[in-house]
């Protein structure tokens, strides 16, 4: 019998806000969380699919194969749907690989600055996956509630690797996404508050099957 409060599961990402999301999705569960750091396994995968999911199942699966364990992965990026052809959420980070996250909301308003507020909508998508030994066990998808992006940067948000934060607004609360309270975050809920309650579910379900 595995000892629930010992069952370990690595966080297959390398960036620190990254791994406090998905910290945060298994909150609660009797599961012990290790990061890649602790770890030390090799080289990240290359993320080179044509979906937010399939890249999350790469990292999933490379990561619990090469441990031979449990492994959760995500993989998001910011939708814009004026943009289509032209921005990709799949390159949200990519886009902008070669600037600091400081400077990258005001590269993203300079592409946005012919757009009027109707075209400046947008929502995050993000997949998340588990995978066991290299099989994926579960996956799931889910989008934010739909906001704007703003026509200046909030400077009064720290920025960091999620630095879309920083113009992306929600004019029916007069508030940025970084400071949307709990009261307001069940109006207008995001992407991993989505994704939780079925990761959680999940996570139940798996941890009494193997007890």
């Amino acid at each position: 019998m595995i000892e629930r409060s010992r069952l370990n599961i690595i966080l297959g990402t390398g960036n620190p806000d990254k791994l406090r999301a998905l910290s945060s999705l298994l909150d609660g569960l009797p599961l012990k969380l290790l990061s890649l750091q602790d770890v030390c396994l090799g080289r990240h995968p290359e993320e080179n699919d044509a979906t937010h999911y399939g890249n999350a199942a790469l990292k999933a699966k490379h990561w619990s194969f090469e441990s031979g364990g449990l492994v959760i992965a995500s993989d998001g990026g910011l939708v814009i749907p004026s943009m289509f052809g032209s921005w990709s959420s799949l390159y949200t980070n990519r886009t902008f690989i070669d600037m600091p996250p400081a400077e990258r909301p005001l590269a993203l308003l300079r592409l946005l600055e012919a757009n009027h507020l109707s075209d400046r909508r947008a929502f995050w998508l993000e997949s998340v996956v588990v995978a066991c030994s290299g099989d994926v066990l579960a996956s799931w998808v889910a989008r934010s509630s739909l906001g704007v992006i703003a026509f200046k940067v909030n400077t009064q948000v720290s920025t960091s690797e999620f630095w879309v934060n920083s113009v992306w607004d929600f004019p029916e609360l007069f508030n940025h996404y970084e400071s949307l309270d709990a009261e307001e975050m069940i109006v207008f809920p995001d992407h991993w508050i989505a994704l939780k309650p079925k990761v959680i579910s999940f996570f139940e379900s798996y941890l009494a099957r193997i007890d």
